[in-house]
């Protein structure tokens, strides 16, 4: 069996570095020939996640409500963003119909900032711990055969 065609599927979901898939190679090709297709059956199974699909959907489109922090599994930090965002909103609101000035104008402008800066933040983290996610659990199941 040759890992290069199995990464061929799988190598847009692994971190870019390029040293995970050489890891993953040489673990890969100690195994004997019989373990190399249990493998390879298991890579082809098992659901690893677009880091496309989590950037484009789950961080551009609906990153300022912590939707790609959700898919990758990182629900505390979905819900503090998710809560940013509803705080902020409430505090929108309340600040546009009751005209207030002063400490509240000043945390409601601080709030829409950290969802802001949050979410051009996770554009570049979330598709990496997604990415590490994925060799993660390529690497488990390599050595657990």
């Amino acid at each position: 069996m040759d890992f290069n065609s199995l990464l061929l599927s799988i190598g847009d979901k692994l971190p870019k570095d390029g040293i995970s898939a050489v890891t993953l190679k040489e673990k890969f090709e100690r195994l004997n020939e019989d373990k190399q297709k249990q493998v390879a059956t298991q890579l082809l199974t098992i659901k690893l996640q677009s880091p496309a699909l989590v950037f484009w959907v789950g961080t551009f489109f609906f990153g300022s409500l912590g939707v790609g922090r959700f898919m990758i599994g990182d629900m505390v930090l979905g819900f503090v963003r998710l809560g940013l965002v509803i705080a902020s909103i409430i505090l929108g609101i309340f600040v546009v119909i009751v005209g207030v000035t002063g400490i509240l104008l000043h945390i409601y402008n601080l709030l829409t900032y950290a969802v802001w800066i949050w979410w051009i933040v996770d554009m570049f983290l979330v598709g990496k711990k997604l990415r590490k996610q994925n060799f993660e659990k390529i690497n488990k199941i390599i050595e657990g055969i």
